[in-house]
């Protein structure tokens, strides 16, 4: 029995944990490939058959027809920089006019999302990012860089993940993004895999709100 699944970081500190040690209950010893949750690699590999299922931030509408999206819920973003960051007063997009960013940009996500968002604001684009597909090499830069980021407020929250960064309270943000459950449409979950998702759907569903 071998599960293939793809989730975000956010859901690897939100409910990962309890839903592994629950599985393992009725599933003694099984074997689960875990990977990020990114929308670029996971769609292919859902559409090839190499995931099972995935759990990412996304937006149902641009997905593609062969691709299903149950939505769980809502995630607001936040913007965040290190410990005593120079910025970290900043109230306002103007404030953050000359800053330095990472951003992950894949399709999707947070970051990409913010640059849409900005240019739709009139805002324009930041002069200076770093695009950065790495969640961990992202939180180097902004806790050792004067580097800021756009993400998920309760993964800067996290003591560890978090640990060295502050959020930075601008506003306004652009709307949460919607989490989910992404299967290939019209094809049915292995049982182990169908288990495993509604395990991990239910966990999210009945955890505090990420907004």
């Amino acid at each position: 029995m071998r599960v293939s699944i793809a989730v975000t970081p956010l859901v690897g500190i939100r409910v990962l944990p309890q839903v592994l040690l629950e599985f393992e209950r009725s599933h003694p010893a099984p074997r689960i490939n875990l990977s990020e949750g990114f929308l670029t690699t996971l769609i292919p590999q859902l559409i090839d058959g190499r995931l099972d299922f995935a759990v990412a931030l996304a937006d149902a509408a641009s997905l593609p027809f062969e691709i299903a999206f149950e939505a769980i819920g809502p995630v607001a973003s936040a913007v965040a920089g290190r410990r005593d960051h120079p910025l970290a007063g900043a109230r306002t997009w103007s404030d953050l006019r000359n800053a330095k960013w990472v951003l992950n940009l894949t399709a999707g996500s947070q970051g990409n999302n913010l640059l849409n968002w900005l240019d739709a604001q009139g805002i324009g684009e930041p002069r200076d990012t770093i695009r950065c597909d790495s969640p961990l090499l992202m939180l180097e830069l902004m806790q050792r860089t004067d580097r800021l980021s756009i993400g998920p407020a309760l993964l800067f929250s996290d003591p560890l993940i978090g640990q060295g960064i502050q959020r930075i309270n601008v506003q306004p943000l652009p709307q949460p993004m919607e989490l989910g459950l992404i299967t290939l449409r019209g094809i049915p979950l292995p049982r182990a895999a169908r288990q495993l998702a509604g395990m991990i759907v239910r966990h999210l569903r009945n955890s505090p709100p990420m907004v």
